[in-house]
């Protein structure tokens, strides 16, 4: 008998202790939004979500680098960021950032898309006194920089 009951608080234990771990790593967004993000992007529980004002933000990896998509409460996706390598950025941005801060480090690149599909480039530079962000279009002409 005293075999039995230790099984069973052993067993009782170990599923206590499982889900518990399985309510961690669920996602906290409504099922709408987690179907938005399987349909576009696959398995929800491997993001990290937040919500802001009905917006809901899942940091994940996108093809090995960290991506964030936003998605509304209906589980559109609203927004994509996807940081990229400093060579990926358009030539035309890469040509603009050489000749006019010739001596300034791209610390980090990112390419954003919208709900429309449409996308610009983020280039952030590093000067030894400010940081500054420059945006581009998809050619890679300057759309404003950023202090």
């Amino acid at each position: 008998m005293t075999k039995f009951i230790l099984a069973f608080i052993l067993c009782c234990g170990m599923t206590a202790a499982y889900s518990q771990s399985e309510t961690e790593m669920t996602p906290r967004a409504p099922d709408e939004v987690l179907k938005g993000f399987i349909k576009l992007y696959g398995d929800a529980s491997k993001a990290t979500w937040s919500v802001t004002d009905d917006t809901y933000a899942a940091s994940f990896k996108l093809i090995n680098m960290p991506a964030t998509a936003w998605f509304d409460s209906t589980g559109h996706r609203v927004n994509l960021v996807v940081e990229i390598l400093e060579k990926q950025l358009p030539a035309i941005a890469l040509s603009y950032i050489d000749r006019n801060y010739p001596k300034v480090k791209i610390t980090k690149a990112q390419k954003w898309t919208d709900d429309n599909k449409v996308n610009t480039f983020q280039a952030e530079l590093k000067t030894k006194t400010e940081t500054k962000n420059l945006l581009f279009t998809s050619r890679g002409d300057l759309v404003k920089e950023l202090d």
